[in-house]
C-alpha cells in the first residue's frame, strides 16, 4: 500500500450522543517539573557508576519476546523522553496492538535484573514520577472513554515493573506524512473526492473531541494515520487538553503546523486552534510544504495560498481550497471558528 492510494472518500459516520468525560488534567507542570528534577539531580559519572553497580542498568526499552500482562512484546515502535511505544501480541485474542510505556527518561531508567523502572534519585524524583503516572493512567482512561471511529479504542491499562502501561488498537496504514510525500514525488494522486472524504472524516473527529471541551493540540501529518481501508484515524493525544480551564500549560508547538496562541502562556485557545493545525496539515499535504511559523505570518504573511496555485486549480475546486486558506489563517478571528462553519463551506462538494 503506497501514499495516497489509501485515501477513500467515504460517507460521514452517523451522529452520536455526547456524554461528559472527566477532564484531562494537564501535564505541563509535569514536563516541566522533570526537567527541573533532572538537572537537580545531576547525576555525575560516579553516580550512575554506583547506581550501575547496585541495580545494573538496562536498555530502557523491554525486550523483543518480554511477557507483560498477557502481552507479548514484539519490537519497540517509539522512544521518546517521556514514554516508549511498542508493538505486542496478544495472547488471549491473538491481536497486535500497540502498548504505550510511561518512562520519563529524565527521572529514572531500568534496572537489570528485574526490568522495573527505577528512579535516578528517590527524593527529588518520587512526587514527578508519581504524579506522571497518574496522569498517563487518567489519559488511558479518558481515551478509553472514546467510542469514535477515527480515534484508535484503548483496549487495557495496567500497572507493571513500577510505572504504568495501556494498549490500545494497532492501525495497520499510513501516515499522512508518508502520503504527502508520495503526493509530492508524484507516485501517486489525490482525486477532490478523496481530499474531501479525508477532510470530513478528520473534521468529525475533531468536532467529537470539541464537543466535549477537548483540544488534541498537536493535529499534523504524523499524527494522522491512513488504514488499508482509507479511513483516517487520528493519534497521539498526549497534548490534549481542556479548551478552557488552567492556562499554565507547557508549550507544544511542531513547526509548520502550531498555531502563534498555542505557544503563550495565557494563549486564546479553542476549536480554531485544531482547525489551524488540520488546515496546515492539508496545506503540506497538497504542497509538499510547510507554512511559515504563524507569529511570523502575523507580521507578514510570505504564504502563497492554495487558491493561488495553478496545478492545484486545475484538480480542486477554488472554493474547497479557499477554505483550507481560510482555517489556516494566522489571525484568531478570521479563521473557522468551529467545525461546523468549516463543514458548511465543504458540504456543497461532498
Amino acid at each position: 500500500m503506497r501514499g495516497a492510494r489509501v485515501l477513500q472518500c467515504m460517507h460521514m459516520p452517523e451522529s452520536r450522543p455526547i456524554t461528559p468525560l472527566e477532564p484531562s488534567r494537564n501535564v505541563g507542570a509535569f514536563m516541566e517539573g522533570i526537567l527541573a528534577a533532572a538537572q537537580e539531580a545531576n547525576i555525575d559519572s560516579a553516580q550512575a557508576a554506583d547506581a550501575d553497580k547496585a541495580c545494573g542498568i538496562a536498555p530502557k526499552e523491554l525486550p523483543e519476546g518480554h511477557a507483560l500482562r498477557g502481552y507479548t512484546i514484539l519490537r519497540t515502535l517509539g522512544s521518546g523522553g517521556f514514554g516508549i511505544t511498542y508493538l505486542a501480541q496478544e495472547k488471549r485474542l491473538r491481536r497486535q496492538v500497540v502498548i504505550k510505556e510511561n518512562f520519563p527518561a529524565a527521572l529514572c531508567y531500568r534496572s537489570a535484573e528485574t526490568l522495573d523502572v527505577c528512579l535516578n534519585n528517590e527524593e527529588s524524583g518520587r512526587e514527578l514520577f508519581d504524579w506522571g503516572r497518574g496522569n498517563f493512567l487518567r489519559e488511558a482512561r479518558l481515551l478509553g472513554s472514546f467510542d469514535h471511529p477515527g480515534i484508535a479504542k484503548v483496549y487495557s491499562y495496567f500497572e507493571a515493573h513500577k510505572t504504568s502501561y495501556y494498549a490500545t488498537e494497532y492501525i495497520d496504514g499510513v501516515s499522512l506524512g508518508r502520503v504527502a510525500a508520495d503526493y509530492a514525488q508524484g507516485r501517486s494522486h489525490i482525486t477532490q473526492e478523496a481530499l474531501i472524504g479525508l477532510m470530513s472524516r478528520l473534521l468529525d473527529t475533531l468536532d467529537y473531541l470539541h464537543e466535549r471541551k477537548l483540544l488534541h493540540r498537536d493535529v499534523k501529518p504524523d499524527n494522522v494515520l491512513i488504514t488499508r481501508n482509507g479511513l483516517p484515524k487520528l493519534i497521539d493525544f498526549g497534548a490534549a487538553r481542556e479548551q478552557y480551564g488552567d492556562n499554565s500549560v507547557s508549550t507544544v508547538e511542531s513547526l509548520g503546523f502550531t498555531p502563534s496562541e498555542q505557544g503563550e502562556k495565557d494563549g486564546n485557545m479553542g476549536p480554531w486552534t485544531d482547525l489551524y493545525a488540520l488546515g496546515a496539515t492539508l496545506y503540506y499535504l497538497l504542497t509538499g510544504s510547510c507554512l511559515p511559523g504563524c507569529r511570523q505570518r502575523e507580521l507578514y504573511d510570505s504564504a502563497t495560498p492554495l487558491a493561488a496555485y495553478p496545478k492545484l486549480l486545475k484538480e480542486f475546486d477554488i472554493d474547497l481550497l479557499r477554505s483550507i486558506d481560510h482555517a489556516c489563517r494566522p489571525i484568531i478571528r478570521e479563521r473557522y471558528q468551529s467545525v461546523s462553519q468549516w463543514m458548511d463551506d465543504i458540504r456543497p462538494f461532498a
